[in-house]
């Protein structure tokens, strides 16, 4: 293979294993639905899936679904033994995914999975589509890496704009966060090559939100406690999709953990203090500057003065302290450059604080959920 060849859905071979019949049915009519054209099924036994890829009339499979259940330690087995003897990428499935299911899921050589439950139909049939990509990204790292790298960015650029599309309010805010962030680890004294890679996973904070219904995401009045447990799926959602790219491994930390709080009350695992990964509180905080300084729906930008005092409110308890002050004197510095370019007749005359406007006051905004 010399090039990434693209995915036509109705060529794509998958074989969903699963011996849950209700499972099996739901993955098969998912898949269907989305455009895969040639989807078989069977009970998850290694035996048939051996036959299908024996089939005289030349059957293959460019990506197998494998339904785990988990407390069945045949099921283990049988998706152990299929990895044995099966080459190609395979995807596990769990109705609900803990921290242990995927770590035995890992150490079984698998390492695309997703929790069809938190995810929905979407975010399989998303999660099908990059685990095959990635399978390909990856067998051509070793033929030709500057390429693959190319390809990789490509890809990276296509996820970002279908991202900007179903949320506007993420166009330029994850660019936002991925500046501030950067800023804010260089004063923390991060190396160059760890701000760029802390500046991509900021870019993909939100990432997962492509997971969550339009109708949450977009409501422009405050979420039900319902509704805001759906949205608090993103960053696990975002996770799964991208744990098939092995160049997104070190980004899927900061990713998962950037809405953990310092005092421990923040999600998804209610980590605190230096147990929340350091780029996970550098994301966290410029996330909710950002947010705090951007124009919304439904408000305008905070007031400079009414973001200090919520910054140093959530020192200590939202927020890393240390981060706190190099995000305060950062913003010190910044006040004063446009103070004096203001008294030196050089600035636009609006007062707005933030780094980041158009020049016409107006912000980059945020989903109006997220701070």
């Amino acid at each position: 293979m010399t090039h990434l060849e693209e995915i036509i859905r109705s060529e794509t071979e998958l074989v969903v294993l699963d011996d849950a019949p209700a499972w099996r049915e739901f993955h098969e009519r998912v898949l269907r639905r989305a455009g895969f054209g040639l989807v078989n099924s069977y009970p998850a036994q290694p035996s048939l899936l051996f036959d299908h890829l024996n089939n005289a009339r030349g059957r293959k499979a460019d990506l197998v679904v494998f339904g785990v259940q988990p407390n069945s330690e045949f099921s283990w087995e049988n998706l152990r033994l299929i990895r044995g003897f099966f080459q190609g990428p395979v995807l596990a499935t769990m109705e609900r995914m803990d921290a242990d299911a995927r770590a035995r899921i890992l150490d079984l050589g698998v390492h695309d999975f997703v929790s069809v439950g938190d995810c929905g139909e979407e975010g399989l049939e998303l999660k099908v589509e990059t685990a095959i990509t990635a399978y390909r990204i990856n067998t051509l790292i070793d033929e030709n890496d500057q390429r693959t790298q190319r390809i990789f960015l490509n890809i990276m650029t296509v996820m970002v704009k279908i991202l900007e599309n179903k949320d506007p309010y993420t166009r330029f805010h994850s660019h936002s966060v991925a500046i501030w962030s950067r800023m804010i680890g260089r004063r923390r004294g991060l190396t160059e090559e760890d701000l760029i890679r802390l500046g991509l996973a900021a870019v993909f904070h939100d990432f997962g939100k492509i997971g969550i219904p339009e109708e949450i995401l977009n409501k422009p009045s405050r979420l039900t406690d319902e509704e805001f447990a759906i949205m608090k799926q993103h960053p696990t959602i975002a996770r799964d999709l991208l744990s098939s790219l092995d160049l997104m491994h070190d980004l899927l930390p900061a990713i998962t953990h950037h809405h953990e709080r310092w005092d421990g009350r923040g999600y998804p695992a209610g980590l605190k203090s230096d147990q929340i990964p350091l780029w996970g509180r550098i994301i966290c905080i410029a996330d909710a500057y950002d947010t705090m300084a951007s124009r919304r729906t439904y408000k305008e930008p905070m007031p400079p003065e009414r973001v200090l005092e919520e910054l140093h409110k959530g020192r200590g308890t939202q927020f890393d302290p240390e981060l706190v002050d190099i995000l305060v004197q950062i913003l010190a510095e910044k006040a004063a450059e446009s103070a004096e370019k203001e008294k030196n007749g050089n600035g636009n005359g609006n007062g707005n604080h933030h780094a980041l406007s158009d020049g016409n006051g107006n912000q980059p905004a945020p989903n109006p959920h997220l701070a």
